[in-house]
């Protein structure tokens, strides 16, 4: 009986530290950039309403690996979760919108305004806005 309670109470530990894992999520390094060129000035990323900082207006494959983006696009460090982005141009237009989701096994954009597209590795995430 001694036996059956202590292997109930580790696999009850076991599961509270895996779901908190899972809840703060793993830190990724995020990438941001655009190739649209607004005639109202340069794009800014909003990330849950709160301004990033200037979308770098590149023109070059989508790639996590690829060192143009990883030298040039706005960096973030986030963790994995749900953010909703924005990319606003100087009047405060929002030209291109949406959700995405991710964590270490998946990666999704969803709904919104504009367009977007994104990659990802294992750490590593890129997302454009088109």
């Amino acid at each position: 009986m001694l036996k059956q309670l202590s292997r109930i109470a580790i696999f009850i530990s076991v599961v509270v530290i895996v779901t908190n894992c899972k809840k703060f999520g793993k830190p990724f390094d995020t990438y941001f950039f655009t190739d649209i060129e607004s005639t109202a000035g340069p794009l800014q990323l909003f990330v849950d309403g709160n301004n990033k900082g200037h979308l770098p207006d590149l023109k070059t494959s989508m790639s996590p690996d690829n060192d143009t983006i990883i030298r040039q696009a706005l960096h973030l460090t986030l963790k994995a979760g749900k953010y909703h982005l924005q990319a606003k141009d100087s009047l405060s237009n929002v030209i291109s919108e949406c959700t995405l989701k991710f964590s270490s096994t998946s990666t999704r954009l969803s709904g919104g305004k504009g367009g977007q597209a994104t990659s990802s590795s294992s750490d590593r995430l890129v997302t454009k806005f088109y």
